[in-house]
């Protein structure tokens, strides 16, 4: 591949505002910290940086696809752009060594175009390349037990009542909207810790950890908790798992433990999908901005939808899908943190036709060695099936009887020994002579 430092930005990496956050030194009082670059302060009032393209990306840019991406049309996608109501990116999830890494990624480059006769280019014109970019892996554990989650007498009947506490800094009604938060849902709570000396302790958005923890309980209605446990092929659905708990008036609730990552990628893209996958784990500073959106509470309303999917699934656990939709909507909400990067390595790849053979005369010789084929077999069947039949063996038993003798005897005539030519005159011209014959020489 060749270098791309005049090529294709395929990658992405901080924008230069960033710098101040991953490279200052936290103060002795965290708190009194700046906020981390992905968070903006205008007029008292918080929000992510890049707002626009943040909660596009998070509305229309998160994608299911993790391969083969050269086989779809992005036309939609571009046209959205130019419209204002897409991001030329979108947020992609894909699996190495185990791990659900969450990224983003420029689908423009994965596009194939059709350039037969174009300055020498064919079909299935492409580009191979080499990028850098920033990855979240979560995964999350069930903690409803360890929570206390469970309904209570709510004083009016209409209301739903569903208490939790997971640690001291951490508990509440689910029934209840939460006091805190940007974006505040009812039956969503949310709270980011640091376990210190076997007990959890909340932290301030300008902390610095990579990985970082948080804690989520929630309450949703998609479904009701008597059919969750008749329909779910899952194991939160068996009889006496306490993953899930039934909240009453149709409410089902859970919480969740929960532990993410922020990786640095190199990566690399071969006819449409990734190739080559390298991860290493990024600095405490750079974890700090991809965290800062989600503990300040954007993305609830998000969240919580995917809450009320993930006790619909069939295919995989409540868990895994909650731990693929934070860090799908972690990199999204961080996203206008992030700029384009021009690719390490690339290439750029299409169809040559090598030779070309008519089709008529091609055919006809594949079909003939196929009809070839099948009559082989056949006759070997047929020769197989005769074979076993009475009169056959007793030809062959009278073939053996009166050709038997004579095949024996042209066997051994064939096999007797005959002198080779040279050793009988080998022999006459040694017989004159023993070892003890000297012959004179001149004195």
């Amino acid at each position: 591949m060749a270098d791309g430092a005049l090529g294709y930005f395929a990658g992405f990496s901080l924008v230069d505002g960033c710098n101040v956050t991953t490279s200052a030194a936290l103060p002795q009082n965290i708190s009194a910290a700046p906020l981390p670059c992905s968070l903006n302060m205008t007029n008292g009032f918080t929000n992510v940086a890049g707002p626009n393209y943040a909660y596009l990306t998070l509305g229309t840019g998160i994608s299911q696809i993790s391969s083969s991406f050269n086989g779809l049309n992005f036309s939609s996608l571009g046209q959205a752009e130019i419209e204002g109501t897409g991001t030329p990116y979108q947020v992609v999830t894909h699996s190495n060594a185990g791990l659900d890494h969450s990224l983003l990624f420029y689908m423009d480059a994965a596009v194939q175009y059709d350039l037969t006769g174009y300055d020498g280019a064919g079909p299935n014109y492409g580009i191979d390349y080499i990028a850098n970019t920033t990855s979240m892996v979560t995964q999350c554990t069930f903690s409803t037990e360890r929570c206390n989650v469970h309904p209570t007498n709510s004083s009016n009947n209409n209301d739903i009542s569903i208490a939790f506490h997971c640690y001291d800094d951490f508990g509440g009604d689910l029934g209840q909207t939460p006091l805190t938060g940007h974006e505040r849902a009812q039956g969503w709570n949310m709270s980011f810790y640091e376990p210190m000396n076997g007990t959890s302790h909340n932290v301030p958005v300008q902390a610095q950890s990579n990985p970082f923890h948080f804690y989520v309980a929630t309450a949703v209605n998609s479904i009701n908790f008597d059919d969750f446990q008749a329909q779910s092929n899952l194991p939160e659905g068996s009889q006496g798992n306490d993953s899930l708990v039934d909240g009453g008036r149709g409410f089902t609730a859970f919480a969740l433990s929960c532990e993410a990552t922020i990786y640095d990628v190199t990566f690399s893209l071969i006819n449409g999908s990734f190739g080559d996958f390298n991860s290493t784990r990024s600095t405490p500073q750079k974890a700090s901005i991809i965290k800062a959106p989600l503990q300040v509470g954007f993305g609830q309303y998000h969240l919580y939808q995917a809450a009320s999917i993930a006790v619909l699934a069939t295919n995989d656990s409540v868990a895994n899908t909650m731990a693929k939709a934070f860090s799908q909507t972690g990199i999204a909400l961080a996203s206008g943190t992030f700029n384009p990067d021009s690719s390490i390595k690339q290439r750029f790849r299409w169809t040559v036709n090598v030779t070309r053979v008519p089709k008529a005369p091609f055919f006809y010789l594949v079909t003939v060695c196929l009809v070839y084929s099948v009559f082989g077999m056949v006759m070997t069947v047929v020769a197989l099936h005769l074979r076993r039949k009475p009169e056959v063996r007793d030809h062959q038993a009278k073939l053996m009887v009166e050709w038997g003798p004579e095949l024996l005897e042209m066997d051994k005539d064939h096999h007797t020994e005959k002198p080779k030519k040279g050793e009988d005159d080998k022999k006459e011209s040694t017989s004159g002579r023993s070892s003890t014959d000297f012959v004179d020489t001149p004195a």
